[in-house]
């Protein structure tokens, strides 16, 4: 179900991980595979999808927080203002539903002078948007998991190969495109599927700098999911909160997340990840 409306979140966020900010929704809802899963929009939004209609009110939001936000060189970027700008949703994926188009509400952030956008996908292969053209490069966060956890959690999602053979693709369209880890799954043998997968990264796409997510999930959508995929995402313990919110614990994540580095220091230079958690 899709609903248009005006949303009243003229909220925009700080952020220290993807992004410097994060916008208010253009877009509050998803239709990708991953929504009965680990996604937690499924939660929130079951199969309901907000497209809020008011976009300028979204963008000023933007600016004026911008206004009293001092950059400085981190690892979101070293010189502009970075903005999530789909944090609950797949904008290339819901690319046709955006007020206006999606082109018109990223040229928003390229004519303003210290914003750039940036947004996640697992469906690189519906970009085709050709921004040479742009005063600056926008992000695309490509996301990558082993194709055998994709097949379990995401069946319907675009392939892993196929989403690495857009990424050079997507550079020559005048994107930047970084690579997301996310969510990460640590599931017995899980070092060998990630070595393989490095393996295909660095001869399809090269090296990219990255962001690695290890698997937060919930326990509603631990019941909704598939048995072969609660088995891939299970924890070693309950929730710790009434939240019902599933994070591994913390001296195995640490390991494993230092495990993920060592794998991947083999392909690929450490400092290209952004941040790992």
């Amino acid at each position: 179900m899709i609903k248009k409306q005006k949303t009243k979140t003229l909220v925009t966020k700080t952020n220290n991980n993807s992004s410097d900010c994060i916008a208010p929704n253009i877009i509050y809802g998803c239709f990708g595979g991953c929504l009965n899963t680990y996604c937690y929009m499924s939660r929130y939004n079951g199969d309901r999808v907000f497209v809020n209609q008011n976009v300028d009110e979204i963008f000023n939001s933007v600016v004026e927080w911008e206004k009293t936000y001092d950059k400085v060189p981190n690892q979101q970027d070293p010189v502009y203002t970075m903005v999530d700008i789909a944090c609950n949703t797949d904008l290339v994926l819901m690319q046709k539903h955006v007020p206006g188009t999606l082109y018109n509400y990223l040229k928003m952030y390229d004519d303003h002078p210290q914003l750039n956008s940036t947004m996640a996908t697992k469906y690189p292969g519906l970009l085709t948007l050709d921004v040479n053209h742009f005063n600056k490069k926008p992000r695309v966060r490509v996301s990558l998991m082993p194709q055998k956890y994709s097949d379990i959690l995401e069946p319907k999602m675009q392939k892993i190969l196929s989403r690495l053979t857009d990424i050079n693709r997507l550079k020559d369209l005048g994107w930047e495109v970084h690579i997301n880890y996310s969510p990460l799954i640590f599931y017995p043998g899980w070092s060998v599927e990630y070595d393989t997968l490095f393996k295909l990264v660095k001869k399809y796409a090269g090296e990219n700098k990255c962001e690695v997510i290890a698997l937060t999930n919930h326990v509603f959508q631990m019941n909704k999911a598939s048995e072969e995929a609660r088995e891939l995402m299970k924890y070693s313990d309950e929730p710790k909160n009434f939240s019902g919110v599933m994070r591994y614990p913390i001296k195995k994540k640490t390991v494993a997340l230092q495990n993920f580095k060592d794998i991947y220091k083999k392909y690929f230079n450490l400092e290209t990840i952004r941040y790992i958690f």
